[in-house]
């Protein structure tokens, strides 16, 4: 089979989780609307804002590295296993730290307790053994995709029950948690290469080697991914946040999850076909098409249809979210495109590119967020992810460009 062929079982696998995942997600954040405030998904973005800052600190490039080898992965397995391990227990370590200052700043401390019990994730992910890697290094899309939707399934019926019983943000979190030790599980029955506690600092070497280019991009990705809620949080409180976690998960996260569908099959097939540029280019323009034209069709209902949409799923507590849909949906377009541009340089390990666009990103998001809202109130968090979709757009277009110029 050739490379475009599995790049087509590979989105369309992933497409179809991606469907799956957002339907379930979708029920999920419906289901929990009317069982939680605001409020609550308020104090969980924050939260989440933790993770994600303690993540994108300890990134090690375990994953891209297993991905872009020739090697056998079976070579780094352990070695990898054990740089995992060390994340999760740094992470761990370091979100709870967060937590206390978080509970600071935003006056609430109840976000300590909270940071702390969702620190168990990383801890506890820290442990999944590293062979899931070749559902993706292999090509076995379809295999990877059921065993998402499945988890996918388990972390929502948890969560949603967790809730009917607690009615707290504790819900979310303790989902999570679920989730992180059935996949640990699911890991070392599914595969039958184990790693074990031995580590080879020559291999630590090659993996940390790698991520010296990825730290800064993983960094700059997750920074971007979180400040939002961080800022809005600050300026506007938890509950005006909780409204935005809701709206952006309707419109500007399924765009992006598509997005991150295409780009999670053709990661692999890109690398094969990194020293034919040629094929590269042909795969690169022709994945683009697809994705742009189903993601525009997807967000129609978000630009034509916001207030029906959202009475529908959430209820007249959330109606305040309408106005600011299509602005995220079309800022989940434009970053959809980045996604492109970003798996495209990672492909060709053009990682400084990579990070001058993320940092333009970062900061654009940033100053957007301080002027906007400080203008419009709510209405400029929508405004302000337009705008730093926007601005970094024609870096973008340049390094594609650049990266695709010499195919002929």
């Amino acid at each position: 089979m050739g490379y475009t062929a599995h790049t087509l079982r590979g989105f369309s696998w992933q497409t179809v989780l991606k469907f799956a995942t957002a339907g379930i997600a979708l029920v999920k954040i419906s289901l929990l609307s009317h069982i939680l405030s605001p409020a609550d998904f308020g104090v969980f973005a924050i939260v989440l804002v933790a993770l994600g800052i303690s993540e994108a600190t300890t990134q090690t490039g375990v994953n891209i590295t297993l991905l872009q080898t020739t090697r056998s992965i079976r070579y780094y397995l352990s070695t990898a296993w054990v740089i995992a391990i060390v994340r999760g227990f740094f992470i761990a370590i370091l979100m709870t730290s967060v937590g206390l200052l978080l509970a600071k700043y935003y006056n609430n401390p109840v976000l300590a307790p909270l940071t702390a019990i969702a620190a168990l994730v990383p801890l506890i992910k820290g442990f999944i053994n590293p062979s899931l890697i070749k559902y993706q290094k292999e090509l076995l899309f379809s295999k990877e995709a059921i065993f998402r939707l499945s988890l996918s399934l388990i972390e929502t019926t948890a969560t949603v029950l967790f809730a009917v019983f607690i009615h707290s943000p504790l819900a979310l979190l303790l989902g999570l948690v679920f989730v992180a030790i059935i996949e640990v599980i699911a890991s070392f029955y599914l595969f039958s290469d184990w790693p074990t506690l031995t580590f080879h600092s020559s291999r630590a070497k090659d993996i940390l080697k790698n991520s010296l280019g990825l730290s800064p991009a993983a960094l700059l990705s997750y920074i971007g991914d979180n400040i939002d809620d961080f800022l809005i949080g600050k300026l506007l409180g938890t509950y005006k946040l909780g409204l935005y976690h809701n709206a952006y998960a309707l419109s500007h996260k399924p765009n992006y999850d598509v997005s991150k569908a295409l780009n999670h099959s053709t990661l692999p097939i890109f690398s094969k076909m990194q020293n034919d540029k040629v094929r590269l280019r042909n795969a690169f323009l022709k994945s683009s098409v697809a994705l742009i034209g189903l993601i525009t069709l997807l967000s129609l209902p978000l630009f034509f249809f916001p207030t029906q949409l959202v009475s529908l799923l959430f209820g007249k507590q959330w109606l305040p979210i309408a106005p600011i849909l299509p602005l995220l949906a079309l800022a989940g377009i434009l970053q959809s495109c980045n996604n492109l541009g970003y798996n495209l340089w990672l492909t060709s390990k053009k990682y400084a590119i990579l990070n001058l666009h993320l940092a333009l990103s970062v900061a654009s998001l940033v100053f957007g967020l301080f002027y906007f809202i400080s203008s419009n109130d709510f209405y400029g968090t929508g405004q302000a992810i337009l705008f730093s979709r926007l601005i970094p757009l024609p870096l973008l277009v340049f390094g594609v460009y650049r990266s695709l110029r010499h195919a002929t």
